[in-house]
């Protein structure tokens, strides 16, 4: 029987204004966003308490694979809901590459309210 071992951690927070006042970029989202990702916040009327959440998950897990964006893109962490409102990561890319030499299997949790937002990602191998 095998058993997953902990290895890193990352987190952040942000406030959600800041996300608010990139969202007026028009390049924003599609600079850091995958496509499926954009089609959930346009589902959720482009909330930003939801697109700051993703955007934290982004930067936590650079963190916690120890990198940060030097090395994985933003747009190679795809994060989206299950049905029952529960994060999960999707990767591509380096990171998705990462993920499957190291046999890394990502856990997160996100959360905000009325002025930030913030995340954290656990990775176990």
């Amino acid at each position: 029987m095998s058993s997953k071992v902990f290895i890193r951690t990352g987190t952040a927070i942000i406030e959600i204004d800041r996300i608010k006042e990139a969202c007026r970029n028009k390049r924003f989202l599609s600079d850091y966003f995958s496509s499926d990702e954009i089609r959930f916040f346009v589902k959720h009327k482009l909330s930003p308490a939801l697109i700051a959440e993703n955007y934290c998950v982004k930067i936590a897990f650079a963190k916690a694979i120890g990198t940060g964006m030097r090395v994985v893109r933003a747009r190679d962490i795809t994060v989206l809901r299950d049905r029952l409102g529960s994060p999960f990561i999707i990767t591509t890319g380096y990171a998705k590459m990462l993920e499957q030499r190291e046999e890394y299997e990502f856990n997160l949790s996100v959360a905000h309210c009325k002025g930030y937002a913030t995340a954290s990602v656990v990775i176990n191998k």
